[in-house]
């Protein structure tokens, strides 16, 4: 204490360099992230060794990590994530009432924590937007849609559920009253595959304060409530599939049952496999945000992996990017923006960047498509490679002029692709370059002054960053492919034979994803050589799903060695026949 004649004072010390001694020359954040890497055991005899790790170690953000890292099965909420950990972990007795308060400190600040804590508490009743400025369409034609947005923009529908039941029957009472015991799959960023009875959820809906809540995703939810499919049907503007000729098995997931509380939501990405989208809300409010391809927002980094071309996207949560990073946009850089009513539908393109935030609860339900427009697209990235997979996200951002002998013509492409005649800024360019961290800042100046031209979206271009010594049968398969290699030969080759009137496009496609032409120039010279008859328009695709090209040539079986040896390929052939 100390008089200065005036009034009292209270010197507080700041307690950080003695209560964390070394680690208190680290950033509050990596500390965080030190701690979600042990075990709940360590964790809590950690919050003994000091008043500021205390503080750490009872953090809820913390502690729900934790328990989602190592969660199997059903999961069910105890009030608190930590209190929830400990009883997964049989480190506490769940039976035992615990009423000891928390304990309070002076002299430690964390803006970190904070904002972290803001976060978790803030409400979002006002949070929305005046004047959204996506196309707002009713009574749209089919072909109305495929002339003005189909594979080119994004449009907000309405009419096309008035006469859907689910828009009387998808409640959260009613769905609870007749789904309360039913267990569906929760998303959330862990690896494990985490499952919850609808009534737990629900309970857990009401107790929690998490700045990113669990919310139910589950594309399976036709299998667990079967007559959920039975009160929509999908809207007469997207009914073109062409993943269902294949096998519910062997088809990738294509819809999913949406139920998340105010705050949840699904951070910035590009839907799996370039595929489109419908997002129909039976019940609250969702705020959306878009970008066009190859535009990352800003906080946001593409990272893809030069051996298998596995994509990963680093991104804040919707919450977080909202509150933190949307501010620092100037106008001419935000987002497109809507506010999603119930009984309304959004068109979400191929390629199209978007983040969703839940406004209160919401329940929807959203299926992705292959359609005439997008097919091309959806085998270009799940082509072998990795260049193609960056430049369709990031832009002009993933082209590294090193990796590229003929920019020239990739130049000449881009022009005569544009449809777009709007020239970024500088700035803007600098901006998404630090962001993505995918070229330094130095060389950025150089990027921005030959691309000044926003990314044509079109297939051709696109196809120019293909490796051209890709080899769909020994090159790496993606983990992040929305099927594998097998599923994909099979594919192709069911629409081949089951949609002959679509086989120009479709030959078009294989070129992309199988280097089909490859194959069928092969084929010709083997038929050449040993007197064969060349191959019939139905004849060139090869057939089967094995791991090496096999033809059927009027009436001959061909065999292409490409990985095995020639004993392996002789062994499978009576197999793949």
């Amino acid at each position: 204490m100390e008089n200065n004649g005036q009034q009292m004072q209270t010197v507080v010390k700041d307690r950080r360099p003695g209560a964390l001694g070394d680690l208190s020359v680290l950033p509050d954040e990596v500390i965080c992230r030190i701690l979600s890497l042990l075990s709940p055991r360590d964790v809590a005899r950690l919050s003994c060794v000091s008043s500021v790790m205390y503080i750490f170690c009872n953090e809820e953000p913390l502690w729900m990590s934790l328990c989602l890292n190592s969660a199997t099965g059903f999961l069910e909420y105890k009030g608190s994530w930590k209190e929830t950990a400990l009883i997964r972990g049989n480190l506490i007795n769940a039976d035992v009432e615990r009423k000891r308060k928390p304990l309070q400190f002076d002299g430690f600040y964390s803006l970190f924590l904070y904002r972290r804590l803001y976060r978790c508490y803030t409400t979002l009743e006002g949070f929305s937007v005046d004047n959204g400025n996506i196309e707002k369409k009713s009574n749209l034609s089919l072909e109305e849609f495929h002339n003005k947005y189909d594979g080119k923009k994004p449009v907000l529908l309405t009419g096309l559920t008035d006469s859907w039941p689910a828009r009387n029957t998808w409640t959260l009472d009613q769905l609870l009253l007749k789904y309360g015991d039913t267990p569906f799959k929760i998303s959330q960023r862990s690896s494990h595959k985490i499952r919850m009875k609808f009534k737990d959820y629900v309970s857990y809906m009401k107790l929690q304060h998490d700045e990113d809540p669990l919310y139910i995703f589950d594309p399976k939810f036709g299998e667990a409530a079967p007559d959920l499919l039975k009160d929509y049907d999908v809207p007469h503007l997207f009914r073109e599939d062409l993943f269902d000729v294949l096998d519910n098995d062997s088809r990738p997931a294509f819809r999913w049952l949406i139920i998340g509380p105010e705050r949840s939501g699904a951070s910035w990405h590009v839907d799996p496999a370039l595929t489109s989208a419908w997002n129909t809300l039976l019940c609250g409010r969702k705020r959306w945000a878009l970008y066009p391809p190859g535009k990352v927002p800003l906080g946001v980094t593409v990272h893809v992996d030069d051996e298998d071309g596995d994509v990963d996207i680093d991104t804040p949560s919707s919450l977080q990017w909202w509150l933190e990073f949307y501010p620092l946009l100037p106008d001419e850089d935000k987002p497109i923006e809507c506010i999603q009513l119930p009984g309304e539908t959004i068109f979400v393109p191929s390629g199209w960047w978007h983040c969703v935030l839940n406004l209160e609860t919401t329940i929807a339900v959203t299926q992705n498509f292959v359609n005439h427009t997008n097919f091309e697209f959806v085998c270009l990235d799940m082509a072998p490679g990795y260049h193609h997979k960056g430049v369709c996200r990031a832009g002009w951002l993933a082209v590294d002029d090193g990796n590229f002998g003929d920019l020239d013509e990739i130049m000449c492409c881009s022009e005569s692709c544009s449809n777009s005649t709007e020239e970024p800024r500088k700035e803007k360019r600098l901006r998404m370059q630090n962001t993505c961290n995918e070229v330094t800042a130095d060389h950025a100046a150089d990027c921005c002054g030959v691309w000044n031209r926003e990314l044509p979206y079109e297939i051709n271009f696109l196809s120019k960053f293909l490796d051209e010594n890709r080899d769909h049968y020994n090159f790496m398969w993606s983990s992040s492919n929305c099927i594998g290699q097998r599923e994909m030969r099979e594919w192709l080759w069911k629409l081949w034979i089951a949609k002959p009137g679509m086989r120009d496009m479709i030959w078009k496609g294989a070129c992309i994803a199988l280097n089909a032409g490859k194959w069928f120039e092969c084929i010709g010279q083997i038929c050449k050589f040993h007197n064969l008859p060349s191959p019939k328009d139905d004849e060139r695709l090869p057939v089967g799903t094995g791991s090496n090209p096999v033809y059927l040539i009027a009436g001959n079986v061909i065999k292409i060695y490409v990985e095995g040896g020639l004993e392996s390929t002789l062994y499978s052939l009576g197999t793949e026949v």
